[in-house]
C-alpha cells in the first residue's frame, strides 16, 4: 500500500492530525533528506530519499509506504508525478500548499488566485498577464527577480511578493514593483503576483 503524505510547508505545526497519524503508523516511511530531518520528531526511523528514483526504489508491495512530501500533495506534487509514471497511490493526505501559506502571510484572499509552476518547467510568463492575482511556484533557474524583470519587458505594472522558505526559520517574504529586483532566489520559492490590468 502507497500513502503519499503531504506535510505542508515545513513547520510540523501546520501539519495535519492524519497525517502525522499516517507517519507514525505507517511500515516504512520515505521522506526527501531536508525534509526528513523535520519528521525526526514524528519518527526517527525516515529513509531519506535525495531523488525521485530512490523513492521508488523504497516502495515495496508488501509494506505500507508512507511517502512525506511538503506542501500538498496534488498540488504540482508527487501524487500527479506517479500518476502519469503509472505508480498506483492507495491514498493521498493533503496538506497546506505553498500557496496558502503566502497567501495568509500575504493577508489576501486567494479564492480566485490562479496557480502556475515554472519549477524545474519552461517560465510560460505570458500565462500571467491576464491573471490579476497569480501565485507561481519558482526554483533557482528562474527565480523571483527574473519573473519580475521578465513580467516588466512585457508590460506588467503592480507588485511582485517573493516568498522562500515559509514557515521554516529562515523564512522570507519580500515585496516589490514588478521590473524591481527582489532577492528571493532559494530553491523553494514562489512569487505572489498582482497585476494592475486596465478594465
Amino acid at each position: 500500500m502507497i500513502t503519499i503524505v503531504g506535510a505542508g510547508p515545513g513547520d510540523l505545526k501546520k501539519m495535519t492530525y492524519e497525517a502525522v497519524e499516517a507517519i507514525k503508523g505507517a511500515d516504512r516511511v520515505v521522506a526527501f533528506s531536508r525534509l526528513a530531518e523535520k519528521l525526526t520528531p514524528i519518527r526517527e526511523d525516515i529513509v531519506a530519499v535525495k531523488r525521485l528514483s530512490e523513492a521508488e526504489e523504497n516502495m515495496d508491495p508488501a509494506l505500507h509506504v508512507a511517502v512525506v512530501v511538503s506542501g500538498d500533495p496534488l498540488f504540482f506534487g508527487l501524487a500527479g508525478t506517479f500518476r502519469g509514471r503509472g505508480i498506483h497511490v492507495d491514498k493521498v493526505i493533503p496538506g497546506l500548499s505553498s500557496m496558502q501559506c503566502a497567501a495568509a502571510s500575504l493577508n489576501l484572499p486567494w479564492q480566485k488566485m490562479c496557480a502556475f509552476s515554472f519549477h524545474g518547467r519552461e517560465p510560460e510568463v505570458e500565462l500571467l498577464l491576464k491573471e490579476p492575482l497569480s501565485c507561481v511556484l519558482l526554483d533557482k533557474h528562474f527565480t523571483a527577480s527574473d519573473l519580475s524583470k521578465a513580467l516588466a519587458v512585457k508590460g506588467a505594472k503592480g507588485r511582485i511578493h517573493g516568498a522562500s522558505y515559509l514557515s521554516y526559520e529562515t523564512e522570507k517574504i519580500l515585496s516589490a514593483s514588478i521590473g524591481e529586483e527582489i532577492s528571493i532566489d532559494e530553491e523553494l520559492a514562489l512569487a505572489v503576483i498582482e497585476l494592475e490590468l486596465d478594465e
